[in-house]
Parts: C-alpha cells; structure tokens; sequence
C-alpha cells in the first residue's frame, strides 16, 4: 500500500464538535512533502490558520494547529488524524483533538476533500 498524499488537495469540514472553532465556510489548503505535511486555513471567526503534521502510518497522522482568534489572540491545539476514501474517490480526514490553551477541551472533527 501507498501512503495517501495530501499534496495539493482542498478540505472542508463536514462535520465539528460544538466546541470546535472550524465553520463551513473554511477551507484548508494541503501541501506534502514525504511524511510532512502542512495546510493554511481561514474562516468565519478566526485568520491566519496554520497546521503542520507527520504521518505516522499509511493514513495515519499527527499534528498541531493554531489561528488567530475573533481579537487576534492566539488559539493552539494538536490532533491525532484518520484518513479514508469515500466510494466516490475523495479523502476524508477524521481529527480527535484538543485545545491547548483555551478551555483545553476536546472533540472530533471530519473534513472532506473538495474537488
């Protein structure tokens, strides 16, 4: 099996905790490299989104986030990532996560990948 490639792929979410910062109108850019990744992001409520990551398995993956907030404060958090392919081709990356600043909570995230 082949590692799955991120580079040059859209997503957007598809589904988030209520506690969850990402919004429909978000969309997250990929670039790739070997095991490294990267994505930039904006949306509703926040700017300057930036996550990097590495893979960890085929479709599996670590990472960190951070943004900027609705006042400009920064928001951080990491997240661990599944990812898997529809029957219509495209990926879709499931996030377990957590803030690490903020109220340092948890929840799940699903983003599919736009076309």
């Amino acid at each position: 099996m082949t590692r799955i490639n991120l580079n040059g792929r859209k997503f957007s979410p598809a589904h988030n905790s209520k506690n969850g910062r990402i919004k429909g109108d978000s969309i997250f850019a990929y670039s790739q490299s070997g095991d490294s990744f990267s994505a930039v992001y904006d949306g509703e409520g926040f700017t300057d989104g930036h996550l990097i990551g590495v893979f960890t398995g085929l479709d599996t993956a670590n990472l960190v986030y951070h943004c900027r907030g609705p006042r400009g404060e920064l928001e951080v958090g990491e997240a661990t990532a599944n990812i898997t392919t529809d029957d219509d081709g495209c990926l879709r990356i499931h996030m377990d996560w957590h803030w690490l600043n903020l109220d340092q909570s948890t929840g799940r995230s699903q983003y599919k990948e736009v076309k």
